[in-house]
């Protein structure tokens, strides 16, 4: 017995090791996203690496580290590059444990207005910053450096950067929830926290709407199942004091709740599923919340 114990201990360590050793990779795997001087032609790394971790990431950008960390941020590592004239470009990648996180940043912080760009899943940019998300990861690639050129070496760096990443995707699926028609294009974001200014509400995903000036947002949320769904719109119901009723929706039976909501006026919830959404504003066109409602409810229907 003593033997096969003996003989077990060295295949435990290699295991061990083995383990330890693919641990490492995975927390070095940000670091090893940047490119090595040389790798573009003509650009040379620029000092040592910068890194911070949850606990400390307010040293490196004080006023935002709090949006970062709602999204299960890990860890950011950043490089100075240099090319033969002295002009400069920064490169900074965040871990955010996953797709839905890394989304998550990257829809607060893109605007319909920028200039939108095919690398990663998506990205945008101007003359000085090019942004782009791809499975785990938010890359932001800046410069206030000037001249020909610096838009495109921005972008071969995103580039080369983005091929080095091995997932793949793009929205979450949950996106395809929100009718198209009247959308306001790249407004969908994902909240973490603060869901209709609220503490007791779960994530949500949020897009806004806009016709002849009037406007509206949708709250949609996703549950485990249908009864933690029902459950939710109760609720959300005893948040703002209003009744659950059971109604057909666009063919769909539904729970659905219309109330008043403290800073918001008319909400209209509506439960189908494991989804529940919300609809805000369209102040002073009540038909326009009950057409989107109706259009929530065809969209949300479980399949058979």
């Amino acid at each position: 017995m003593k033997k096969q114990i003996l003989l077990m201990i060295p295949v435990l360590v290699i295991l061990l090791i083995v383990w330890s050793g693919s641990c490492q990779a995975e927390e070095l795997m940000a670091e090893g996203l940047l490119p090595g001087s040389g790798q573009l032609e003509g650009w040379v790394r620029d000092g040592d690496m910068i890194e911070y971790f949850p606990d400390n990431l307010w040293e490196y950008i004080n006023g935002s580290a709090e949006n970062f960390l709602m999204y299960d941020f890990r860890q950011v590592v950043a490089m100075h590059y240099l090319d033969p004239s002295e002009r400069e470009i920064k490169v900074e990648i965040y871990d955010h444990g996953g797709p839905l996180m890394t989304f998550g940043i990257y829809s607060m912080l893109r605007s319909p207005d920028a200039e939108y760009l095919a690398i990663g899943c998506e990205a945008f940019g101007d003359e000085y910053t090019l942004h782009f998300w791809k499975d785990r990861f938010y890359v932001k690639v800046y410069s206030y450096s000037e001249g020909p050129g610096m838009r495109e070496a921005m972008k071969a760096f995103a580039g080369e950067i983005e091929k080095t990443i091995t997932g793949t995707g793009g929205e979450p699926s949950e996106t395809d929830l929100f009718p198209e028609e009247d959308l306001v294009k790249k407004s969908i974001t994902y909240m973490t926290k603060g869901v209709m200014s609220s503490s007791k509400l779960p994530p949500a995903f949020v897009a806004r709407y806009e016709k002849d000036s009037v406007k509206g947002k949708v709250y949609l949320f996703a549950s485990r199942d249908a009864d933690e769904s029902a459950e939710l719109i109760a609720s959300y119901a005893k948040m703002i004091g209003a009744g659950v009723e059971k109604v057909e929706l666009s063919g769909v039976s539904c729970l659905m709740v219309d109330g008043e909501a403290p800073y918001r006026g008319r909400v209209v919830a509506v439960q189908s599923g494991s989804w529940m959404a919300v609809v805000t504003g369209f102040d002073g066109d009540p038909a326009s919340a009950d057409t989107m409602a109706g259009r929530l409810v065809a969209r949300m229907k479980p399949k058979q």
